[in-house]
């Protein structure tokens, strides 16, 4: 009996990877997922077989290919699904690196060029007709002046790419700025390099997304959908609506001028009350209102994977209009946040709050779905729900467990003595890097003789120490002048006695990544004299040179009871 066909995803949203999850694995495929956390409700899917975490993209890549090559021969997928850019770019650049029958649904060169750039977009745009805002793109020689004849106020500022190589996990924001001063102050904060980032003129209207399924420069599929309980430029609540004929064409000359294979999502604004329209930008990719099409009848990522695996270019299918779907935990989360907006004027929020509530209505005569709770595959709303309920808890009832400081339960069965110590904080610049140097002068004078090191928790390498960590440092008599950070590896960890941690916030990381080896954590804060106060060791990162002094003066502290229990171990 011959084996069904297997696909890697990579991704771990409830939004586009769950809806490619929930698409591909109703189809009898066999789905893999390769997430960034582990304890992602989306992972928690029936239809994710395995799930395969792999090293952050960072350095030029190397953990990550060789990982990514091991995990493609031993697998033999038939198609590597990737749902963002923090994974289409790395396969992108070493698909030639990858073995020879791995099939990417990844967008060609030109596409990635025209796509992944918003000044590249906007100019394929204008070439072919299609009304995009006015823009001025940030140069040498630009004024401020310039751009309020230009734009007016407010004006909006994007960077050109929303993430970008070498610094793959960082994203860029999009800002809406209201006066000279506020554009003053970005461009001091930012420093951009010329031609990096472009403003862009505010247009008035509801955000409208036209969805499509292309075959070299053929529309093989289109949908359209309308933002409603848009806030800020987001929504998470959308609705279907007959395809309009005239930006139907204009997405069509588009994809054809660039002969375009894959999915997007290109995202208009459209004033209602003159019916004119603008494109903003396109999501060459898995999008995040998917499962609005998906759930109705309009299949995508299943009809992608015919297009690349089977040669199939599938007819277009009808939808109904009118129909809505609601990814509930964020439309809480916003409606939260309108409610706090609005918190002075009870009658807009009394009004906006009745609104939002009658919308559920449309649950009862079956014309709303909800993205993440469906009746096949329930459970990866149950457990998002039990997070976000969580999150709704005092601060002290979702803490991070007490966890012991009996080092005797954490040396390892190859070791009689704690050999390896490893302090862990989000960043590796001011806490952890800090107890690295200082532990190796303490545990020295206690004639301990430890290896100890230090990483972050997050996906960064090479960051220097800031300037206040390096001063109060000095000061403790610890010179973090050359300290580089670097991110915290499983290698790393798997070689560590016991691990280090400061906070809640680094449990949580850590257990996201790693919960395999949570059983090597230890607060750095179990080890402070009961007249300290604090539960954890704060993060002084943007603080002031004095807090730093606090801060590695209660580090001290900690490390010298942390030496003497070592010792006594």
């Amino acid at each position: 009996m011959a084996s069904p066909p297997k696909v890697l995803i990579f991704g771990d949203d409830t939004r586009s990877f769950l809806a490619c999850v929930r698409s591909l694995g109703r189809q009898g495929i066999e789905v893999h997922a390769a997430p960034f956390s582990l304890d992602a409700p989306a992972l928690q899917s029936r239809y994710i077989s395995k799930v395969h975490l792999l090293p952050y993209y960072l350095d030029g890549g190397g953990d990550w290919l060789e990982a990514m090559q091991a995990l493609l021969k031993a697998e033999q997928y038939d198609l590597v699904m990737p749902c963002e850019e923090r994974s289409i770019l790395p396969l992108f650049v070493h698909q030639a690196q990858l073995p020879s029958r791995t099939l990417l649904a990844i967008p060609d060169a030109t596409a990635l060029d025209v796509f992944f750039d918003k000044v590249n977009t906007r100019k394929l745009a204008t070439d072919c007709h299609v009304a995009v805002p006015n823009g001025h793109v940030w140069q040498q020689g630009s004024t401020i002046q310039q751009l309020q004849r230009e734009l007016g106020f407010p004006m909006v500022v994007k960077h050109r790419q929303s993430y970008s190589l070498p610094h793959l996990y960082l994203r860029t924001q999009v800002r809406m700025l209201g006066t000279p001063s506020e554009v003053t102050a970005w461009l001091d904060h930012h420093q951009p390099e010329p031609a990096t980032v472009y403003f862009e003129q505010v247009v008035a209207g509801i955000g409208v997304g036209v969805s499509v399924l292309c075959h070299q420069g053929q529309v093989l599929q289109a949908f359209e959908h309308h933002r409603a309980n848009e806030l800020a430029g987001s929504s998470y609540y959308r609705k279907s609506m007959p395809l309009d004929a005239d930006r139907a064409r204009a997405v069509e000359r588009m994809v054809k001028a660039i002969n375009y294979t894959g999915l997007a999502m290109f995202e208009f604004k459209l004033n209602t009350d003159t019916g004119a329209w603008v494109l903003l930008e396109v999501n060459a990719r898995p999008w995040g209102s998917l499962p609005l099409p998906v759930a109705w009848g309009v299949d995508f990522p299943y009809r992608f994977y015919q297009v690349l695996c089977e040669g199939t270019s599938t007819a277009p299918v009808p939808y109904a209009a009118g129909r809505y779907n609601r990814n509930l935990i964020a439309d809480i989360w916003q409606m939260r946040l309108l409610a706090a907006e609005l918190k002075n004027q009870p009658a807009k929020l009394g009004l906006a709050t009745l609104r939002w509530l009658a919308g559920f209505a449309r649950l009862l005569v079956l014309r709303e779905k909800l993205d993440v709770l469906v009746l096949d595959d329930a459970k990866p709303a149950w457990v998002e729900i039990k997070q976000f309920v969580r999150q709704l808890l005092p601060q002290s009832a979702t803490a991070a467990p007490a966890l012991s400081s009996d080092l005797s339960k954490l040396v390892t069965p190859h070791s009689a003595k704690i050999q390896r110590v490893l302090f862990i904080c989000q960043g590796n610049i001011c806490r952890s890097s800090y107890a690295e140097h200082k532990a190796r002068a303490l545990f020295g004078v206690h004639g301990l003789n430890l290896q100890c090191d230090s990483a972050g928790m997050l996906p960064r390498n090479t960051r220097p120490a800031p300037p206040n960590a390096i001063a109060a440092a000095r000061v403790q008599g610890v010179d973090l002048s050359l300290h580089q950070s670097k991110s915290a590896t499983s290698a790393l960890i798997d070689s560590a006695d016991i691990v280090i941690i400061f906070d809640d916030i680094n449990y949580k990381s850590f257990k996201q990544r790693h919960p395999e080896q949570v059983s090597k954590l230890l607060f750095l804060s179990a080890f402070k004299d009961t007249a300290q106060a604090a539960n954890y060791i704060a993060d002084p990162d943007g603080k002031d040179l004095e807090n730093f002094k606090e801060t590695y003066k209660t580090i001290d502290a900690c490390l010298l009871n942390l030496a003497d229990k070592i010792k006594s171990c």
